[in-house]
């Protein structure tokens, strides 16, 4: 019987070579072989996570770097960006490996940005924030105009939608915060805030819906001194963020089962109670929902002219 030997063109060997080699390699080897190896986890910050008072900030992030290389075996840093803008520049750009964003700011970024996407989402008891505006109940504000003038207390907790909300509550009236107020008045406690209120320090401050449920179960007679003026819909919460292809999805995924499980460990606690935070959640179904509903209500400031 005869043989034959047919010589396949150069080109064609080459083409087909490459083909065995990929579908002989387990799935997802060949994307992870693309990845450069990554000896320290960096992760950017849109500002600050837990207060505005440096040592408390200082505490909290040595706790969370503790926990990260705890979960993830990698050294890691943790660098506090200009602003979001600059945060998810640099995910997009791979110089940051994960972010942690303010929820609507995760939801101006996600604009530019599609491929950013949430990991886990930070949570104090209820999954979407809801920020409260609130007086005695013997003020006669019926609605925020009615609190011009009056003077204000915000708590500096690292809960920025707060102030974004009266900020746009006093743009809606014309006029910025610093001018809507008689007085701008900083605690760094929420219960002290409130406090402020009932005791007539202050007129009004805005909090969580979290902190202003904790407050009725905790000071039951002083809570039913206060009246709600107005309050927010849900935003999106504090999340940490990826950006598609820049970590393989091992890492990612250990990353997020360390932050969804983090309740369940001693260290896991003492970081969620150093950043005011009851749990790590997944990402729900309404998430993308409730992302849109805040661009819709609160649009991304219009960038000033350098």
């Amino acid at each position: 019987m005869a043989i034959y030997h047919f010589a396949l063109p150069r080109t064609v060997k080459l083409i087909a070579l490459t083909a065995v080699v990929y579908l002989a390699w387990p799935s997802g080897l060949f994307l992870h072989a693309q990845q450069a190896k990554i000896e320290v986890l960096r992760v950017g910050t849109s500002g600050t996570l837990s207060s505005e008072t440096d040592t408390k900030e200082k505490s909290a992030l040595d706790t969370l770097r503790s926990f990260i290389k705890t979960e993830t075996g990698l050294n890691n840093e943790i660098i506090r960006q200009k602003d979001w803008h600059e945060l998810a520049d640099k995910m997009a750009g791979g110089t940051l490996h994960l972010g942690v964003f303010q929820g609507y700011e995760f939801a101006w970024a996600h604009q530019k940005h599609a491929k950013l996407k949430p990991l886990a989402l930070a949570v104090n008891v209820n999954l979407y924030p809801v920020a409260y505006v609130i007086t005695r109940n013997d003020n006669e504000a019926k609605n925020f105009a009615d609190l011009q003038t009056q003077s204000l207390c915000l708590p500096e907790t690292g809960q920025r939608y707060l102030r974004l909300f009266v900020e746009r509550q006093c743009e809606a009236n014309k006029k910025p915060m610093k001018e809507f107020f008689s007085k701008i008045a900083f605690q760094q406690n929420v219960e002290d805030a409130i406090d402020d209120v009932v005791d007539g320090v202050v007129s009004v401050t805005a909090i969580d819906r979290a902190s202003l449920e904790q407050y009725k179960h905790r000071k039951p007679g002083r809570f039913k001194k206060l009246k709600n003026v107005v309050h927010s819909e849900p935003f999106p919460p504090v999340l940490v963020a990826y950006y598609d292809n820049v970590l393989d999805e091992q890492t990612l995924q250990r990353f997020r089962d360390g932050l969804l499980n983090a309740n369940r460990k001693e260290r896991g606690q003492t970081m969620l109670t150093l950043f005011r935070l009851t749990s790590f959640e997944p990402v729900p179904k309404d998430f993308a929902k409730v992302v849109a509903n805040t661009v819709k209500a609160f649009p991304p400031p219009i960038a000033k002219a350098p």
